[in-house]
């Protein structure tokens, strides 16, 4: 395979580059103190980023979008996570979601739909699946009845009528639109009985009812969502009925790999932080990159970035090019990316001593920044544990 990057791809990694330094690195850390979650999120920050055509960068040029592939996201995702990972979430979700949606609507649903999309600079997207009694049990799946995501949807003539709580949802009380998951046969598994719907945030009955008040990712929201009652037109059914996992797995490949790329930036900030503080932090007579134990920790950083890197450019390409393509390599892409990123930033902080623990430096912040990913886009143990059955 080929991984050297396009003329194209390099422009766009610098554009994305230049985007974080001009509009997100200077805000970053005032805005992630901010105590209350739900008023630190920067939406200057997503129109100027829908200036530079990014919000749309999943979007097939047809509908007015960059029609990036996944390796695209996931150069640019890096470079967003550096300046904040949590605002990286917020351009993620919506690129995902709008992989998922062109790939899934019909030629109705896109008419109706995409154009107010597409034409507010604001319109983030969001997926509506993790309940307070259900969350990564609908990666494994445990795919029994009674066990998974119990928001219901009842069909009633030509409306599905749909009742249930989400929680810890990205871009949840941020998103113009979400795409739905709700159970509408309660006699199988979440594999089999599992349906996706398209949800205006405006729709009677909808409710964010809650911002979690996170230890990290605090640039973007997570809410807990109330579904009273909706009432969702069968022609606003994504997809077949019970067909949502199927779905999910054939138009999210990158979900993954694009959740590892982010993880990975936020480690990149730290290093990059790290290295320059080692460079210029005089001890013993000379900078401490000069002694042989930071030495050593600083070059273990580079390794573990390079790595987690190819990894990911690895499973971007072969989730479009290689017919053999097989979800195991994007599962533990994800796991090895998050755990790395901790690793990385972990040791940005040995490399600053007492320093790196104080506020005064963003160390601290890429630390539980980058620990919410061994937990988001699925628990790495449960997808380890779904991954075994395919080796």
């Amino acid at each position: 395979m080929d991984l050297s990057l396009t003329l194209e791809q390099k422009a766009l990694r610098q554009t994305a580059r230049d985007f974080v330094d001009k509009h997100i690195l200077p805000i970053a850390l005032e805005r992630d103190r901010i105590p209350d979650p739900a008023e630190a999120f920067p939406w200057e920050v997503i129109e100027e980023g829908d200036k530079l055509g990014l919000r749309l960068l999943s979007l097939p040029k047809a509908y007015g979008g960059g029609e990036a592939d996944i390796l695209t996201l996931c150069l640019v995702g890096e470079e967003l996570a550096r300046g904040d990972l949590g605002l990286a979430v917020a351009f993620d979700q919506t690129w995902k979601m709008f992989s998922l949606m062109t790939g899934s609507m019909t030629d109705d649903q896109r008419e109706r739909h995409l154009p107010g999309l597409v034409n507010n600079p604001r319109a983030l997207l969001a997926t509506a699946n993790s309940e307070p009694l259900s969350g990564s049990d609908n990666i494994l799946p445990y795919d029994a009845p009674g066990v998974g995501t119990q928001t219901s949807a009842v069909r009633e003539g030509d409306h599905y009528v749909i009742n249930g709580r989400k929680h810890f949802i990205s871009n949840g009380g941020l998103a113009s639109f979400y795409v739905l998951y709700a159970r509408t046969d309660n006699a199988v598994g979440v594999s089999q009985g599992l349906t996706a719907f398209l949800l205006p945030a405006d729709t009677p009955g909808f409710s964010v009812v809650r911002v979690h008040d996170k230890m990290g990712q605090r640039l973007v929201q997570n809410g807990e969502l109330l579904l009273e009652n909706v009432r969702i037109p069968v022609e606003d059914r994504l997809g077949e009925e019970n067909q949502a996992m199927f779905m999910r797995r054939h138009w999210l490949l990158g979900s993954n790999t694009q959740a590892a790329a982010t993880v990975l930036g936020c480690a990149v900030a730290a290093y990059e932080y790290a290295l320059d503080w080692a460079k210029t932090r005089v001890q013993g007579g000379k900078p401490i990159i000069e002694h042989p134990n930071i030495a050593c920790v600083v070059s273990d950083m580079y390794k573990d970035l390079e790595a987690a890197r190819s990894f990911i450019w690895r499973t971007a390409w072969a989730a479009q090019h290689d017919p053999d393509f097989k979800p195991k390599l994007s599962n533990m892409c994800k796991v090895f990316a998050s755990e790395a990123a901790t690793r990385v930033c972990l040791s940005a902080l040995d490399v600053m001593g007492g320093h790196g623990y104080m506020k005064d430096h963003p160390v601290e912040k890429y630390i539980r920044d980058a620990l919410s990913f061994h937990h988001s886009d699925g628990q790495n143990q449960v997808i380890r544990l779904r991954t075994a059955p395919m080796l």
